[in-house]
């Protein structure tokens, strides 16, 4: 097994994904810990012209397909790819097409796989993970078994990486090894949904306004989004608040949604309940405003407000655009 540390890269629009650009970071810091290189294993229209991704850290490139098929249609070719690689490790995102390409090597190759993960290192040769269990009150340490030989997939979360930002470098590009496509060649699109754009951003988003039960309706949200509009941010949600047919599930964070890590993060008539929170904890400033002062979510928010949302977000709304002269 090599020291190298290999990472799934997708691509869209011609473009590396964001979750590419976070594994490129998160590979290359592992790299450098197994005293290896990062190496990318892109698919997805653009990746024929991956080399790019040694700016955001990669050192080498492996083309596994440069066609929007789905990602699960390169599965032999990952496969083969790891075999030669031999990597010490291959980090995957956990997004729709992450799981699926990394299910199908876990099937091809029998490979143990841990995930999804909230933070990952390599100690002394061997994979070390975190995983929040039990709903965030848990953290759970895993590592490969003494004697495994061979690469542990690991699923990782977003935000667990931070890309680099004004990196510099072209990483070498070359085709996956031959291999027969199988049956997983065979998986094609029937029909498509592109998420709104808003929805599509939410993990990218430095700025996130959230509400949860205490918005009360899909009306309530109105507010929620114009502050978001005036910050340049997204609008996310609660379970509750989805639950309750008010926003898209796509809009959800929390436990059993998206894992977010804003700059700033406002929370309106969220609770704060561990579910919620396993999902936004890492923002690094969390405003929060609920009527109820006894909310759990003011023990970890930077600042609290106790009060109505709707007397509130109006005014910080008509605040922020009076200061930027709109």
């Amino acid at each position: 097994m090599s020291s190298d540390v290999a990472f799934l890269a997708e691509f869209s629009g011609g473009s590396p994904t964001h979750a590419a650009l976070e594994l490129a970071a998160g590979a290359a810091e592992l790299a450098a810990q197994s005293k290896g290189s990062a190496v990318a294993l892109a698919y997805g229209p653009g990746a024929a012209k991956a080399g790019a991704l040694g700016a955001a850290g990669a050192s080498r490139v492996v083309v596994l397909g440069d066609d929007p098929s789905p990602a699960i249609t390169h599965g032999a070719a990952a496969a083969a790819a790891v075999r030669e690689l031999s990597p010490i490790a291959l980090l995957a995102p956990a997004t729709p097409n992450g799981r699926d390409l990394a299910a199908a090597l876990v099937g091809l190759l029998g490979l143990p796989a841990f995930g999804p993960v909230r933070a990952v290192g390599i100690e002394a040769g061997r994979v070390r993970t975190e995983q929040a269990t039990l709903q965030g009150t848990v953290i759970t340490v895993s590592e490969p078994t003494d004697g495994a030989e061979e690469p542990a997939i690991v699923l990782v979360l977003p935000s667990t990486f931070t890309p680099v930002e004004g990196g510099s470098g072209k990483a070498d590009v070359a085709p996956a090894p031959a291999s027969e496509a199988g049956a997983l060649g065979a998986a094609h699109i029937v029909e498509s949904h592109p998420a709104e754009a808003a929805v599509a951003n939410l993990e990218e988003a430095s700025v996130i306004v959230a509400g949860g039960r205490g918005v009360g309706s899909a009306d309530g949200f109105v507010p929620l989004q114009e502050l978001a509009d005036a910050l340049g941010g997204a609008v996310g949600a609660s379970r509750a608040a989805a639950d309750a047919g008010w926003v898209p599930y796509q809009l959800q964070i929390g436990q059993t949604g998206k894992v977010v890590k804003p700059a700033l993060y406002v929370g309106c008539g969220i609770s704060g309940a561990i579910q919620h929170r396993v999902g936004m904890q890492t923002a690094e400033n969390v405003l929060a405003i609920n009527n109820d002062p006894d909310a759990p979510i003011g023990e970890f928010a930077d600042l609290f407000v106790v009060g109505d949302l709707f007397t509130i977000v109006p005014k910080l709304t008509a605040e922020i655009r009076r200061r930027k002269g709109r």
